[in-house]
């Protein structure tokens, strides 16, 4: 046999290698089919449950009340105006006669309120559910389609400040609570209810910081805090028809780290090369071109496989076998701001200044950057990662606040449970799946007085809600409410 027919030793080593890739990858595919025809539905059944007797009209009637009232954190706290939240204290006392009458209440830190309601059986874990009174500013009432402090309902909503974010949850517990006082019903286990008045402070608020000493220094041990988180996401999850409500099990961290430049003045008919304004954006161009790597790693991994099941299409094969497809789903999910915040620590430039006039070099420049920091990733590495990326030594890097993610809660436990059920309860087309909320909330703060650390917000939003949070427009829709109340009756009903 000639040469010329006969392969050469590399020839059949390589197309022996091929062959052995192509026979490996169609096995590994193979695996991956089965493993996604086998996989089954992680969401729990429930039964039909007796709702609370709640008249809605006038449910919505007492939140629009709440609404109406502009308790507002200030972004300087110097300027905060204690009148609003006295005045929301007589509007909560005047709602709510039996909560107020039966309940034990306290203020803590001044303007923050906390119930305690006893169980029926003293010797349970208590529970603890969490809501905050204060609301943003608004920048320009102007904008607004609706008045954000006229609690107008318009288009099937209820349009104003607070209504999201987070007078909603709060006054839906009450109701719940004022409705199974009236109904003679006792809570299994003993409630408490923190409703702080100034977490919209980021990171200099005491309500709910003097909450959890107290009932630390009680000695309470709870069971769970539920406190505000990501709503029920409706047409968020790619390849799933059904909503999906993702419990937090933590909150990301968050790391604002300060940027500045100083150089001598003068006039700029006689400009250096560089300004402090040019050194200074050329940096904050270097800290945006280079962000964190995306990572399926911590809890959003969990909602992935909890939610996979329920997909359908290619990416239903994806996300049930992410040991062979990780790689892959990241990139997707890091294609689109929605859904790229889920799985990496964004970097979002929020605050520059520098200069004073046309004609007047700066002699400062500086600019906020602000982190919100993935499970996996620390404050001290995100502050590294900025030096790197901004790699000039005339601009100082200094971290001016950092809290690193909090205790990472349990999925498996059954408080977990208890609350997809109770959503489940109330919601039955909603898909449930543990994760990690985006922002931050208050419930940080209690990991040291209860054994598991939730996160939920128990309305529906949309791609279009989610610039209403701390944006314009903010607005509940009215036949939610009764929802979210029932589903809060529902968790402080559970044994």
């Amino acid at each position: 046999m000639s040469s010329a027919t006969t392969p050469r030793p590399w020839r059949r080593r390589l197309l022996r290698g091929s062959l052995g890739v192509l026979a490996l990858l169609g096995v590994l595919i193979g695996i991956a089919v089965v493993n996604t025809l086998t996989t089954r539905s992680q969401q729990i059944e429930v039964e039909a449950f007796e709702p609370l007797p709640v008249d809605d009209a006038e449910a919505i009637g007492r939140l629009s009340e709440a609404i109406r009232i502009p308790t507002i954190s200030p972004e300087d706290p110097a300027d905060f105006d204690p009148a609003p939240f006295i005045s929301f204290h007589a509007l909560l006392e005047r709602s709510f006669p039996l909560v107020h009458a039966q309940l034990e209440r306290e203020v803590v830190s001044d303007y923050s309120l906390m119930y305690r309601w006893q169980g029926a059986d003293p010797n349970a874990a208590p529970i603890i559910l969490t809501a905050h009174m204060d609301v943003v500013p608004v920048s320009d009432p102007a904008v607004w389609s609706h008045p954000p402090f006229a609690a107008e309902q318009a288009e099937g909503f209820l349009w104003g400040r607070g209504t999201m974010d987070d007078k909603g949850a709060l006054m839906a517990i009450l109701e719940a609570a004022e409705a199974m006082l009236a109904a003679g019903i006792t809570p299994p286990r003993t409630v408490y209810l923190c409703f702080g008045h100034d977490e919209e402070l980021q990171g200099t608020g005491t309500g709910a910081v003097e909450m959890a000493k107290l009932l630390h220094a009680r000695g309470v041990e709870a069971e769970f805090v539920l406190d505000e988180g990501t709503g029920i996401t409706v047409g968020l999850f790619p390849a799933v028809d059904q909503p999906v409500a993702v419990i937090g099990l933590s909150e990301k961290g968050s790391a604002t780290i300060e940027l500045v430049v100083e150089l001598e003045g003068g006039h700029s008919s006689a400009p250096p090369d560089q300004t402090a304004v040019g050194i200074l954006a050329a940096a904050v161009a270097r800290v945006e071109a280079e962000q964190l790597p995306g990572s399926l790693d911590g809890p959003f991994r969990q909602t992935l496989a909890t939610i996979g099941p329920e997909m359908h299409g290619p990416l239903k094969l994806v996300a049930t076998n992410l040991w062979l497809f990780a790689p892959i789903m990241t990139r997707a999910l890091l294609a689109a701001p929605t859904t790229a915040s889920s799985v990496r620590t964004t970097t979002a430039v929020t605050v520059i200044e520098g200069g004073v006039k046309a004609n007047v070099l700066p002699t400062r420049a500086r600019a906020l950057v602000n982190h919100r920091i993935n499970a996996g990733d620390t404050v001290e590495g995100v502050v590294a990662h900025v030096r790197d990326a901004v790699d000039d030594p005339r601009v100082q890097v200094t971290l001016v606040v950092g809290n690193d993610v909090p205790r990472i809660s349990d999925a498996e436990a059954p408080a977990f449970t208890t609350i997809a059920r109770a959503l489940r309860e109330v919601n039955p087309e909603v898909l449930v799946a543990p994760g990690l909320f985006v922002a931050a909330a208050d419930a940080r703060h209690y990991v040291g007085v209860a054994e598991q650390v939730y996160r939920l917000s128990a309305f529906f939003i949309t791609k279009q809600d989610v610039p209403r949070y701390h944006g314009i427009d903010e607005r509940l829709a009215l036949d939610q409410y009764a929802g979210m109340i029932q589903f809060y009756g529902r968790i402080m009903q559970a044994p």
